[in-house]
Formats: C-alpha cells, structure tokens, sequence
C-alpha cells in the first residue's frame, strides 16, 4: 500500500538512531526500536530485538482515546481548552490527527512484523533451544499482525457482512491495494491466529509483555465474539481462563494493585510504560500540572455502587471530588506519576465477560445458568455485598452483562465497540452535556461509528475506499 513508501522513509530514517533498550530489555514504549531487517537479522538474538522493535511500536493510547472520548463515559472539564474536543463532539472527519495516527501506528507495527517473518524464513537454527525461540518469535509475531488488523477492523469496517475490511497487508512492499473482503480479511486473520497457537503451544511462560499461548487464544475469543462466533467464543474463552499459565480473577482485595503495577495478577497482555513514560495516557488530564481535560460522566459514575465502598472498581478508577465531579485516576497509580500505569491489553475479567456474553446469546450454544456462573464468579471478585444474579431471559442476561463489561472494562477500549456490535446508540444525559459539549450522542445507525478512512491514505492510495459519509 502507499502507506509502505512512507513507512520505508521511516525506516531508512531509524538507520541514523540507535536502538534504545531498557536494562533488563524489558518491552517499553520507547519510540527508538527500528532494525534494518537487510543487515540486522543475522542471528536468532537479532530476531529478538526485531521482535522488540515491533511490540514497541504499538500505542495503545490511540484505541484508547477514540473509545473513551467519542462515548458517553467522559465529560468535559471546564479546564479544558480543546484537548480531544472534535472526536468527544462527533466531528469525526478524515483528516482527524487521531485517527490518522491510529490507521499510521497499526500499519507500522504490521511492516515490522512482515520484515522480520520474511527474514525469518531463511533462518538456519543451530540447537533445539534456537529452533524453540524462532518457533516462539514467529508465533508472536503472526498474533501480533493478527491483533493489529482486527484492531484496525474495530475502528475502520462495519461489523455486518457487507462492505470491505482494512488491506490485510502480509508482506512488506510498496504497494497500493484495495481493502480487503470481509470473509478473505478473517480467513487470514484466523489463519494467523492458528498458526500462532501451534507455535506457540510448548511455551510456559507467564510474560504478559509480549504474546503468549493464553493471549492468542484470548484473542481468538475476542474476534470469535464479535464474529457472533458464540460456540468459539465459549471454547478459546474457557481455553484462555483454564491455561495452566493463567492466575485467575484477581481478588477484589488484590486489584488496586494491578492498576499501580504492583502485581501481575489477571493481566494477560499489556504495554509496559517505562519511567518516565514516553507515550503517556493522557486522554484525562496533563501530567505536567493539575489540568484535567475530561472527568468521568455523571451517568457512568452512577452507575457504580459506591455505598460503603461496595464495589472495589469505584474507588480503584475515580476520585470523586464533589457530587458532580469524578476524576478518572485508571492510569495514575504508579509511584504518584500521573498517567503512567502499564497500558492493559487484555484480562482474564474479558474472557469472563466474553463467555457468559456467549452463552446468553439465542442459540443451541444458550446456557442462561453458565452465563450467571461466570458473572457471579467475577462480582464476588469486585463486591464486598455481592449483587444477586439471576437471569430472567437472554434480554436480561444480555443488558447484566454489558453493564458489567462497562464497569470492568472501562476506558481499556471496548465500549465504543460493544455498543457498535450491539447497534447500541450513545446516549449522554443533560448532566454531562455543557455549552462546549455539541453532541448529545450518535444513533445506533450512525454513519459514524465506523470511522473515516484517514485523508493522507484516500490521497496516496488510488484503490481504497472511503467509509460511507465521509
């Protein structure tokens, strides 16, 4: 695609830096991590660091800061003076800094990986140790390119079976494609996925820094799910929870501490953020001094039991400051520095929702008694007085569970696309809306909870189509 020309500018112009590690090479969000894949990739220690490289590349911030600000789980802060304010006002529009960046990051992220695959290939392993770590890089990189696609496929296609996907792009090259269909798009996407899973199933180990056999399977859930894929959902959901290498639901009175990285707990995939952070989570507020931009909405905050500190994610998320204002403190709980908490990817918290969300669903899949186990296991994990849960119906079990995923997942980049794929509208209350706020949501038929292709491809790219609307 033409995005490659500019990619390759990219590259040629990392050849004059020095790739940058932490000391224990820990994976970080630094932005120094280009490796030449004709001069560099000489070894299996060589294909490690182009491994690095890639998962370096990934921002996590951009699907973050498109999901929160364009639902209905923020307000606007009278400190703000326009940070984040054209996507939180609907102005959603092609030439959108943030979602140029968010189409550019996963593109980039997707290069590296083809280089080092394609320099991969031509490997000649020495032992069996060397033959296991090129198994293992290969399969977490054929699962990164999957998780980066589908990533793109959230924002940038429509969840019905009409219309195209995003260029699902398996080698580097200089190219000008058109988007990819829908059923190709998944049937490289599953491919990926499976290929991933066979690599990676002798591996033991509980790093949730990089790719892991439990996050591909995880992964697989995710877009089986959205894919209304329910029997999958339920199998690589319940695979991810039972992996020998999984810990579990951290324990309501261990889960403050995943949000200040004091402990791993039920992280399954995260962005380390190194300090001081590079690329931090600044949707809220700036680091630098006590400006906040958005607080948390009057509607999500109600929406949480706070009586006697009830439920743990309240006080673990927010900081109510008065009876109207709610600050999101998600990603300040390390060491007092504001905004940098690891970036969490993926959970075993998800794959509970995933699953009982599959198992509500009309379909021989339908356990309704399943569905209220897992959300029983997980809000005796988040409750001091656990809510009662029992299902009616599918609508019931249905409407119980999106609200838990909206309370768990909150501003880790899934609402925005669960009411997509639910044809859900966003709805803000009169509460949340002031004379800077111009929208008061989006119809569930929007035009715009697809987004734009961005304009600096439109005009590159001769083959890729715009979204309808833009």
């Amino acid at each position: 695609m033409n995005i490659m020309r500019y990619l390759n500018k990219l590259l040629i112009l990392a050849l004059l830096a020095t790739t940058i590690w932490s000391c224990d090479d820990q994976l970080t969000t630094s932005p120094y991590d280009s490796i030449d894949s004709k001069t560099a990739y000489e070894t299996v220690d060589d294909l490690e660091q182009g491994a690095l490289g890639a998962y370096n590349a990934i921002s996590g911030v951009n699907i973050y800061g498109i999901n929160a600000r364009i639902t209905d789980n923020l307000r606007r802060a009278d400190s703000n003076t326009g940070q984040g304010m054209q996507i939180f006002n609907h102005n959603i529009i092609a030439g959108d800094g943030t979602i140029g960046a968010a189409w550019l990051n996963a593109y980039i992220v997707i290069d590296r990986v083809n280089r080092l695959l394609a320099a991969s290939e031509e490997f000649n392993t020495e032992s069996t140790e060397q033959e296991n770590t090129l198994k293992q890089i290969r399969g977490e990189m054929l699962a990164l390119r999957a998780y980066q696609h589908f990533d793109l496929f959230r924002m940038f296609a429509s969840y019905d079976n009409s219309g195209p996907a995003v260029p699902y792009m398996v080698e580097s090259k200089v190219s000008s494609p058109a988007r990819t269909p829908k059923a190709e798009f998944f049937n490289l996407l599953i491919e990926d996925i499976d290929n991933a899973i066979t690599l990676l199933g002798q591996q033991a180990t509980t790093n949730n820094d990089r790719l892991n056999l439990r996050t591909v399977q995880g992964l697989r859930a995710r877009v089986a799910l959205y894919r209304s894929n329910w029997s999958t959902a339920i199998d690589y959901a319940t695979q991810a929870i039972d992996n020998p290498n999984s810990s579990g639901l951290t324990s309501r009175s261990n889960y403050a501490g995943l949000w200040d990285d004091s402990i791993q707990g039920e992280v399954m995939f995260k962005l380390l953020r190194p300090l001081p952070s590079s690329g931090t989570v600044d949707i809220f507020e700036r680091a630098s001094n006590d400006d906040v931009f958005f607080y948390a909405s009057n509607e999500l905050a109600n929406l949480y039991d706070t009586s006697g500190d009830n439920d743990i994610r309240f006080n673990t998320f927010f900081e109510r400051i008065d009876s109207e204002t709610v600050k999101v403190n998600k990603y300040n709980k390390r060491n007092g520095q504001k905004n940098t908490a690891d970036i969490k990817m993926m959970r075993i918290s998800e794959m509970y929702l995933i699953r009982a969300e599959a198992y509500a669903q009309p379909g021989p899949q339908q356990d309704l008694t399943a569905a209220e186990d897992d959300i029983k296991e997980l809000r005796a994990n988040r409750y001091d007085t656990v809510p009662q849960t029992s299902f009616s119906d599918s609508q019931d079990a249905l409407d119980t569970i999106r609200l838990e995923r909206r309370l768990e997942l909150v501003y880790e980049g899934h609402h925005f696309f669960d009411l997509k794929r639910a044809n859900l509208p966003i709805t803000r209350i009169p509460a949340d809306i002031d004379a800077q706020t111009a929208s008061d949501g989006l119809a569930a038929d929007s035009y715009k909870f697809v987004l734009p292709i961005p304009i600096d491809e439109i005009f590159a790219n001769e083959n890729i189509e715009q979204n309808p609307g833009y």
